[in-house]
């Protein structure tokens, strides 16, 4: 399926647009990162650039390298592995091939003991983190992993290091990927990444938090999260993709492109891609992250997805489900069971927002749909666009919910609007909201849901079950290439039309770090025509990347 080229969008033409132990021993007070890794392999022979640490740091013969077949470099679980953490702090060259691991990469050891807690970004004196180690991958580097099963585990007090650049992205991926067997939408090749933090989660009383007792154990193999600490640093992932993960690497476990347990905001996250995955684009249980500039493309389930005390941010997320996949652009909860008002509330910050759905109906993870707010979760969100219009025009689907909210702890949120609120956003689909009672009153006001919204400042709701969005009124309002918001708005706003005439006026508010255009006023939307943050290194959005066309490609009219 072609990811190339994302055509004028649709219709929506919106404007829119742990492991303890292993064989690894080393010398805690030398945990020095190799930055030279390549040795001279038979007397004069290949040069190794493969990536490589000693067990013994007084010792060069104790050195552990990858193999190098002339194009790849090679690890099995002598060198890292789910019984055989890393416990040095290691570097990863870039290469001309991929880094390709046999076994899962567990980075540091795990410990129902929590690590003392991180300053963010603060090594000591020699270089190293406390209590911790330090994975670094070189910009332009690609990891791959031959099994399934597999994935990376950052666990507390280690870090990642993973910052790449426009022209260099690191890529995390599976074999199948590297060598070219596999669908561009295969998903569950490998596992997916997952961050241990010791940050806040509502899944700990304050007690154990108190008293270093909070111990949440992970999604996948066991292992531990949770803190008291929401400023803590687990690194950087910046101009990062990670590709065809979400295999289910434990009964019951499906892992996600990346798993954020309980990390805290000294963590950098920026230009972020979740490409073709089983489960979740990102998950966040607990903690403070922020992520500016995230891309969830062919996102089986939920692209983002949030829970257990989660109050950091999303913003300028660019979110596009598959033509049969997809269920949320959204689903938030404060706590998956019991208490519903459990504190602290999860009540993270989302700003521009672009999610166009599929109107796929009862898809493997559900309906391809808009954001869900459930179980007492808060929300505020800024500056958004959801819309299925190119779907309901052109495929001729039944359109599902643009925005829902499920229980009365969530209404009561809501209608509270300190914790939840909706603003200077549209929604556009056949079924703009949804709740849990058919609009009957779960505001104390009265209003039903769809009231609710529209009534909030500066939003809109289009019914595209009668009419849908058009540009036929303004030549500033564009959908190019599928992904562009307004990308310029007059000084009163963005206009939005239906093609019965209906008319809406967004004015899009001034926030940190949102999408901008190429004047620096803020937008409706993830992105604009004149300000592309997403050009150059993520896949299958220009045509510069590999993969094909996307679903909707109003050149040919038809989908593929």
């Amino acid at each position: 399926m072609n990811l190339t080229k994302l055509a004028a969008v649709t219709a929506v033409t919106l404007a829119l647009v742990g492991c303890e132990g292993g064989d690894v021993v080393i010398d805690a007070s030398d945990n020095s990162t190799n930055t030279d890794n390549s040795t001279n392999v038979g007397g004069g022979g290949t040069t190794n650039p493969c990536a490589s640490y000693l067990t013994d740091p007084d010792d060069a013969a104790t050195r552990v390298q990858g193999t190098f077949d002339g194009q790849n470099c090679n690890y099995d679980s002598t060198f890292a592995g789910e019984d055989n953490p890393l416990l040095v702090n290691l570097t990863i060259p870039r290469i001309a091939g991929a880094h390709v691991f046999e076994d899962s990469l567990f980075v540091g050891a795990n410990t129902d003991i929590a690590p003392t807690p991180q300053a963010p970004d603060a090594p000591s004196a020699d270089g190293t983190v406390p209590d911790g180690v330090v994975l670094t991958i070189a910009a332009g580097a690609t990891l791959a992993w031959t099994q399934s099963s597999d994935y990376l585990l950052i666990n507390r007090g280690s870090q990642i290091i993973a910052d790449g650049s426009p022209s260099a992205p690191i890529i995390f991926t599976s074999l199948s990927d590297i060598n070219g067997s596999v669908d561009p939408e295969a998903v569950a090749q490998w596992g997916g990444i997952v961050i241990n933090g010791n940050g806040i989660t509502n899944k700990c009383t304050d007690e154990q938090r108190a008293t270093d007792a909070c111990h949440v154990v992970s999604e996948g193999k066991p292992s531990n999260f949770g803190g008291n600490n929401n400023a803590e640093s687990s690194g950087v992932l910046r101009y990062v993709q990670v590709k065809h993960t979400g295999f289910e690497v434990a009964d019951g476990d499906e892992l996600n492109g990346v798993t954020f347990n309980a990390v805290g905001s000294g963590t950098a996250v920026e230009n972020l891609q979740a490409y073709s995955t089983s489960d979740d684009g990102v998950e966040f249980f607990g903690g403070a992250v922020n992520v500016l500039n995230y891309v969830g493309l062919y996102v089986n389930d939920d692209s983002i997805d949030y829970a257990d005390g989660y109050v950091g941010s999303v913003t300028n997320a660019l979110v596009i489900h598959g033509l049969n996949t997809g269920n949320r652009c959204i689903e938030g909860d404060n706590i998956g069971s019991g208490d519903f008002n459990q504190e602290p509330r999860t009540s993270p910050v989302v700003n521009n927002l672009t999610c166009i759905v599929s109107a796929q109906d009862g898809s493997i993870r559900g309906d391809s749909e808009g954001p869900l707010y459930r179980r007492g979760v808060g929300t505020i969100l800024t500056n958004s666009i959801t819309a299925d219009s190119w779907a309901r025009l052109n495929l001729g689907r039944e359109g599902n919910e643009c925005f829902e909210l499920n229980n009365a702890e969530t209404y009561a949120v809501a209608e509270a609007g300190v914790q939840t609120n909706v603003t200077a956003s549209i929604i556009a689909c056949e079924e703009a909201t949804k709740d849990d009672n058919d609009g009957a009153g779960f505001f104390t006001s009265g209003e039903d849901l769809t009231s609710w919204y529209t009534n909030a400042a500066g939003n809109s709701a289009f019914n595209t079950g009668t009419a849908v969005i058009t540009d036929s009124i303004n030549a500033n309002i564009v959908a190019l290439n599928g992904i562009y918001t307004a990308p310029v708005c007059s000084d009163t706003g963005c206009d939005f039309v239906d093609d019965l005439g209906n008319t809406a006026t967004i004015v899009p508010a001034a926030v940190t770090g949102g999408a901008t255009n190429g004047e620096g006023n803020p937008i409706v939307g993830a992105v604009s025509a004149d300000n592309d943050w997403t050009a150059g290194w993520t896949f299958g959005l220009q045509s510069t990347s590999n993969g094909g066309r996307l679903w909707f490609d109003p050149a040919t009219g038809a989908a593929p």
